[in-house]
């Protein structure tokens, strides 16, 4: 059994609101203007970082009821951008941007409601 919700679900939130920093910094910015923008970029990097962080702390039976969530490539995210500050790869940010962000707020919202 996990923690109880109060415990972790903060965390939830927090990767609700990395995502919506994300999506406030970037909206309406084409790729060659974030790529230009270090500011903005790291700022987007920092805010995956705590996304990943914040998953890294979701109790395993948690995850488990949720496995539309992309729970090991949230954290490989992560753990790529701590360890490989230096090697970051900016198509990849690029696509998690475009792509992979905006799926996960229903099924976090649904974590958020549920439990």
């Amino acid at each position: 059994m996990s923690s109880t919700p109060r415990e972790w679900k903060f965390r939830v939130r927090h990767m609700r609101e990395a995502i919506d920093r994300i999506q406030s910094y970037t909206t309406g910015m084409a790729r060659e203007e974030l790529a230009a923008d270090q500011c903005t970029l790291d700022a987007v990097v920092w805010n995956l970082t705590v996304l990943g962080e914040a998953a890294r702390q979701i109790p395993d039976d948690v995850t488990a009821a949720n496995p539309e969530i992309p729970w090991p490539q949230i954290r490989g995210t992560r753990n790529r951008v701590v360890h490989g500050y230096d090697r970051i790869d900016f198509e990849i940010v690029w696509e998690v941007i475009q792509q992979e962000l905006a799926p996960l707020i229903p099924f976090l919202e649904h974590i958020l409601n549920d439990s």
